[in-house]
C-alpha cells in the first residue's frame, strides 16, 4: 500500500513539473512580432536591423507574419528567410517550410538553387574574421564547400545589412571582427531613429570611433 502511494505521489509530481515546463512552440506563437512591422515597438538594434529587413524586403504583414511561430530564432533565421525567397522568387512561407522541417541553411541554399556566390557579392578579398574561413573555403571550392548555419546567416546580414547602410560588403563583413556587429553598424550608419535609440549603451561605441568605410551604394564592387 505504502509503494502505491509513493508511486501516486511520484506521478503527481511528475505531472506537476510538467505543466510547470514552459512550451516552446505556445510561447513562439504567443511572441509579439509588432517590432518588425511597427517602428514605434522597436527597442533596441537587433530589432531595428530585422525591422529595416523586412521592410527593405517589402513583405506585407498579413503574408509574413503567420509564419514568423515557426522559426525557432528569429534574429538568425528571418533574415535568411527573407534573403533566400528574395533570390529565389518563391514566399516566405516555403523557406520557412523546409526549415521548420529540421533543414540546415545549406541543405535549403542547395534545395532552392542558389549559389553561395550570393553571400560573397562585393567581397573579393579575405575580410578576416569571423568570415574569413568560410570566404577561404569558398574561394578554394565554389562547389564543393559547404558552409555552416552561423556562417551563412552572418553573411546574409552581412549582405543585408551593407545595403541598408549603404556600405560595401567588404566593410560590413570586417566590421563584426573589429567588435562592431552588423546591427550596430546598420543602426548607427541610420541614426537610431527608433524610441530611444539615442540613449543606445554606449558599451559597442569603445574608445575608437575612428570610421574605416564611406558611405557607398551596393553594387558588388569592393
Amino acid at each position: 500500500m505504502m509503494r502505491l502511494r509513493a508511486g501516486g505521489i511520484a506521478g503527481v509530481l511528475v505531472a506537476l513539473v510538467l505543466c510547470a515546463a514552459p512550451a516552446p512552440a505556445l510561447a513562439r506563437s504567443g511572441a509579439s512580432f509588432d517590432f518588425l512591422f511597427n517602428m514605434d515597438r522597436v527597442s533596441d538594434d537587433n530589432q531595428y536591423f530585422l525591422n529595416v529587413a523586412v521592410s527593405n524586403y517589402g513583405y506585407d504583414r498579413v503574408v509574413l507574419e503567420p509564419v514568423l511561430p515557426r522559426l525557432r530564432y528569429i534574429e538568425a533565421d528571418l533574415p535568411v528567410v527573407l534573403f533566400l525567397a528574395d533570390e529565389c522568387g518563391r514566399p516566405p512561407e516555403y523557406i520557412v517550410d523546409l526549415r521548420a522541417r529540421g533543414l540546415s541553411w545549406a541543405v535549403i541554399f542547395n534545395r532552392v538553387d542558389v549559389p553561395y556566390d550570393r553571400l560573397f557579392v562585393g567581397i573579393r578579398n579575405d575580410p578576416g574574421p569571423p568570415y574569413g574561413n568560410a570566404w577561404g573555403h569558398w574561394r578554394r571550392d565554389r562547389r564543393g564547400v559547404r558552409l555552416s548555419d552561423s556562417d551563412i546567416s552572418g553573411l546574409v546580414q552581412v549582405q543585408i545589412g551593407a545595403r541598408a547602410a549603404r556600405m560595401r560588403p567588404y566593410e560590413m563583413a570586417r566590421a563584426p571582427g573589429q567588435g562592431r556587429p552588423v546591427a550596430y553598424v546598420v543602426a548607427e550608419e541610420r541614426g537610431r531613429p527608433y524610441h530611444g535609440g539615442k540613449k543606445h549603451d554606449e558599451s559597442h561605441r569603445g574608445g575608437d570611433r575612428a570610421k574605416e568605410h564611406g558611405h557607398h551604394h551596393d553594387h558588388g564592387d569592393d
